[in-house]
């Protein structure tokens, strides 16, 4: 009704974003104000850390509404940065957790000129049926994703 009333008064059918839109583009501000903060929080110590030890590796696990990111040179000293870090490394790379697939990852946090890159490669494998037999869960052959993205710049 409302769009025929606008239809009349404007000429043209006037059409309202989706629920799921909405949705999806409140989740991206959200995200990217994540990433924003983060970056600000963390800038300073990833610079540092990354120009003591020469890269950051880590490794992740994601699907089945979970992800861990795992940093093989984490310490307890700095465990709370670290632990900042995982859900900047999710948020930043955009590392999928909802659904019934699993993603396995690795790369290496380094610094090149003036920035701070994240270079990495994963595979995602979905779900694609459960064996009821031996009670485990059948995945395809999986995808494979790599990339050499800037984090920031120094």
């Amino acid at each position: 009704m409302i769009n025929n009333i606008l239809r009349k008064l404007f000429g043209k059918s006037q059409q309202t974003p989706s629920s799921t839109n909405v949705f999806l583009g409140r989740w991206e501000k959200e995200r990217t104000a994540r990433i924003k903060t983060a970056e600000e929080q963390l800038k300073p110590w990833i610079t540092a850390t990354v120009r003591a030890k020469g890269s950051l590796p880590f490794t992740w696990e994601s699907g089945n509404d979970e992800a861990f990111v795992t940093f093989t040179d984490a310490s307890d000293a700095e465990q709370d940065n670290f632990d900042a870090l995982e859900a900047y490394i999710i948020d930043k790379l955009d590392i999928p957790d909802a659904g019934e697939f699993e993603m396995t990852g690795a790369g290496d946090i380094y610094i090149e000129h003036n920035a701070v890159k994240a270079k990495y490669s994963s595979t995602m494998k979905a779900l694609i049926d459960y064996n009821e037999e031996t009670e485990e869960a059948v995945y395809d052959e999986g995808e494979h994703d790599s990339a050499d993205v800037v984090l920031f710049i120094i």
